[in-house]
């Protein structure tokens, strides 16, 4: 049974188009706003409740404190109609201020957070003034000397049924103030509740999205490796065909060399030969005039620097001196040869070495090719070639004290360099090059040398 048939295969496909449709961010921003805007109005709704559930402590609080300062009132008045001691009338005067106080700062904390009026403090504060009121008729009987008067209104069913009346108002105040507190705290919970939902979840989308966005780079990642092993493998490939078709030009190219430089030693050389002995025939004919003589030497003479410039053209497509001498005579050659073109002497420290006749012809042709540039481009005053064996390593070293130049700001069009790194690697070598501008150049070439052969028993 296909994965991606079943109810999780289709959810994860439906989680994988969503992610890499347009729509996901768009989608992920709202959803995030949201939760923000829940986040926010959670809070703003919990500091709200909060502060108005200590509003409602606080209210409670001087409510309690004005209904015991109430208490305190009716036992210094009726101390001080007990013990006619000015001291408890100073007592009382006090507490009156202090009951006021409290009532002022009670009321204003219930209208604060009652907006609606759902606690009713005109009964309270009705009652609250008759009982004063009451009390104050009391000490001020009792001041004019009306004792009796006094103590009787002290005790009278009056005052006593007002003074249960203003404790049952204030209880029911208390306990309505207590109500919308309890209401407050739940609400305080319920934002709290809401809050912690909304954190939860935006914490439970972020792992998730951050599950689901670490499996996409490791999904990336793979594929990116299996990507770039594959383009690892097809560049290798290219490299491959490129320098085997290089190697094969290379190849292609000396050998067409090679005939080009048979044919002008064989065909045209033979004829410039031939030429040569009608011209030795014409000059043994007897009653030759003088004039035709000397047309005759003239000619002779540009017959053989034609023969030169044959040798020097086949010499430069195939250089005799290699098959016929060995390498290190033919770089002495050249290096004679390119002294009197550069006008100076070329310093040589030339060793035999191990390598096959490919590999010799490859060494000469960087020689060549290099003190070729350096002739067109060098202006040195100094130039030295070194070809020794370290090892099982065949080193060709052409070093000069020019103008240099930087190796990796080449013109397009001049292929010498890649040329003869072509020919080394074909061999399995090396080319490197250091050039500084206005520190002169070296090229190094480096080829593996010949394994000696095991001498037979």
């Amino acid at each position: 049974m296909n994965m991606d048939d079943t109810t999780p295969g289709k959810l994860r496909s439906t989680i994988e188009w969503v992610a890499r449709g347009r729509y996901l961010m768009p989608v992920v921003v709202v959803v995030s706003l949201v939760a923000i805007g829940i986040n926010e109005t959670a809070y703003q709704h919990a500091h709200r409740t909060l502060s108005s559930g200590i509003a409602l402590t606080d209210a409670r609080i001087r409510s309690a404190d004005a209904l015991q300062a109430l208490t305190d009132t009716d036992l210094h008045a009726r101390s001080y109609l007990m013990s006619n001691a000015p001291q408890e009338l100073a007592k009382y005067r006090e507490t009156l201020q202090r009951l006021d106080s409290l009532k002022n700062d009670a009321f204003a904390l219930v209208h604060q957070m009652d907006p609606y009026n759902t606690i009713s403090l005109e009964r309270v504060e009705r009652l609250l003034a008759d009982h004063v009121q009451g009390t104050d008729a009391w000490v001020e009987a009792y001041e004019r000397g009306d004792k009796a008067k006094a103590v009787a209104a002290s005790v009278s069913a009056v005052t006593r049924t007002r003074r249960d009346e203003l404790r049952e108002e204030f209880d029911l105040v208390l306990r309505t103030s207590a109500s919308l507190q309890e209401t407050a705290r739940f609400s305080l919970y319920q934002a709290l509740s809401l809050n912690r939902l909304a954190i939860h979840v935006l914490a439970l989308g972020t792992a998730l999205a951050l599950f689901y966005f670490q499996r996409l780079l490791r999904a990336e990642d793979r594929k990116l490796a299996r990507e770039r092993l594959l383009l690892a493998d097809r560049v290798k490939e290219r490299t491959a065909e490129l320098t085997e078709m290089a190697t094969h030009l290379v190849n292609a190219r000396e050998d067409e060399r090679a005939h080009v430089a048979r044919e002008l030693h064989d065909e045209m050389g033979g004829l410039l030969t031939a030429m040569k002995l009608e011209f030795a025939r014409l000059r043994r004919l007897p009653d030759m005039p003088e004039k035709a003589t000397e047309r005759l030497a003239s000619v002779e003479a540009r017959l053989n620097e034609g023969i030169a410039i044959k040798r020097r053209i086949i010499e430069h497509l195939r250089p005799s001196s290699l098959d016929q001498l060995g390498l290190v005579p033919a770089l002495d050659m050249l290096c004679r040869d390119m002294a009197g073109v550069l006008g100076q002497p070329v310093k040589t420290d030339l060793q035999p070495v191990a390598v096959d006749r490919n590999a010799e012809l490859t060494l000469f042709r960087v020689a060549q090719e290099s003190l070729t540039n350096i002739g067109k481009y060098a202006q040195s005053a100094r130039v030295q070639v070194r070809l020794i064996q370290v090892g099982p390593v065949v080193r060709l070293t052409v070093q000069d004290d020019g103008q240099g130049f930087s190796p990796a700001r080449v013109p397009h069009g001049r292929h010498g360099l890649s040329g003869m790194r072509v020919r080394m690697e074909s061999h399995g070598g090396r080319l490197t090059v250091l050039s500084v501008p206005g520190h002169g150049t070296t090229i190094t070439a480096e080829l593996p040398a010949t394994p000696a052969a095991s001498p037979s028993v």
